[in-house]
């Protein structure tokens, strides 16, 4: 979308994506079998034959910069319109995201069709290398490794995950803002005192203890962490999922007014305490529907398949753990995640 500038004489046009596609070279190498190395394309209505011409520029690129050093081939390539970004997460399995740099377009006189220069040097390698990179992790957490799809189900249940995951998940990528948050990738915790913080410390310790179903704990407060028994780079991943589109997506129907239409769908799950955002959704009714999405953490080392249960505090946190000193937690703030083994 093209924003004015200079008293509605120039447009501005932001970054954004121009296509995003999964590829595995051993998965078609003889000629005419190029099509069957492509995994997935976005956007999809892009003719085949452009398709394979644009894998195989990557695949040479790749190559090429592999003569001059072996172990790190190239992460990006610039050219005076867009940006490439190229990423390997796992042996041979490469993810490239292409973004358009940013441009300004201005108006010539005598109607002649208008300048565009491109501001190539708005965009900065090391931040949309980190948003590919998140891409691949937001997908990891859900879904697990693409050797492991491949090792279940080959190419066919590969694709369909990948599919089914990214067509939803590039619409959410905001380019325009992605900034050096991006590259660290950083949690925002929750300033506490020693006493208040052991409190909540021996609150999870007691809920895992009286549920032997659960394998980690994570305790939250407005958005911000307090406690988490997860390995860091799963925490990250997982803190961003959870800021960017769970707690935002159950805000919304929280704050409708009560004859809102939003406000039916959370009626059947709110307790004295608080509800569960994915979970059962009425916990009084044996016949209701459990929402759990299944996580994957630890896949370097043990790949641990589970499933997330996150519940939203209503009341008081100092009633449910005796917090006299506690009293600012109240109403919606707080969130306990719990993942349970599958």
């Amino acid at each position: 979308i093209p924003r004015m500038a200079s008293g509605m004489q120039e447009k501005q046009y932001a970054p954004s994506l121009l296509s995003f596609f999964i590829y595995n070279p051993k998965f078609g190498p003889r000629e005419g079998e190029e099509e069957k190395k492509i995994l997935f394309y976005h956007p999809i209505e892009i003719e085949k034959n452009e398709k394979i011409r644009n894998v195989g520029l990557c695949e040479a690129i790749v190559q090429f910069t592999r003569t001059f050093c072996p172990t790190k081939p190239a992460k990006s390539l610039h050219t005076q319109k867009n940006r490439q970004f190229f990423h390997e997460p796992e042996e041979n399995y490469w993810m490239v995201m292409v973004v358009r740099n940013p441009m300004v377009e201005k108006p010539n006189k005598d109607g002649k069709p208008p300048t565009v220069e491109y501001q190539e040097e708005e965009i900065i390698d090391s931040v949309y290398g980190s948003v590919l990179k998140q891409c691949y992790s937001m997908y990891k957490l859900f879904n697990g490794t693409f050797s492991r799809a491949f090792e279940a189900g080959g190419v066919e249940l590969l694709t369909q995950k990948l599919e089914k995951f990214f067509y939803r998940y590039l619409q959410t990528l905001h380019l325009q803002s992605c900034d050096l948050l991006d590259v660290f990738g950083g949690i925002s915790f929750f300033p506490l005192d020693k006493m208040t913080y052991l409190k909540i410390q021996s609150f999870v310790n007691r809920v895992e203890e009286s549920l032997s179903l659960v394998k980690y704990t994570a305790f939250l407060y407005n958005d911000q962490l307090i406690w988490s028994g997860l390995e860091q780079d799963d925490m990250q991943i997982l803190y961003k999922y959870l800021t960017t589109s769970l707690f935002p997506r159950h805000t919304e129907p929280e704050l409708a007014g009560r004859d809102s239409p939003l406000r039916p769908e959370v009626a059947g799950n709110l307790l004295h305490y608080g509800r569960f955002l994915t979970g059962p959704a009425n916990l009084k009714d044996p016949e209701a529907k459990f929402r759990f999405p299944k996580i994957f953490v630890n896949t370097e080392d043990s790949y641990e398949e589970l499933h997330l249960i996150v519940y939203k505090v209503r009341e008081n946190v100092k009633d449910m753990m005796g917090m006299d000193d506690f009293t600012t937690l109240k109403l919606s703030t707080v969130q306990v995640l719990l993942t349970a083994s599958v």
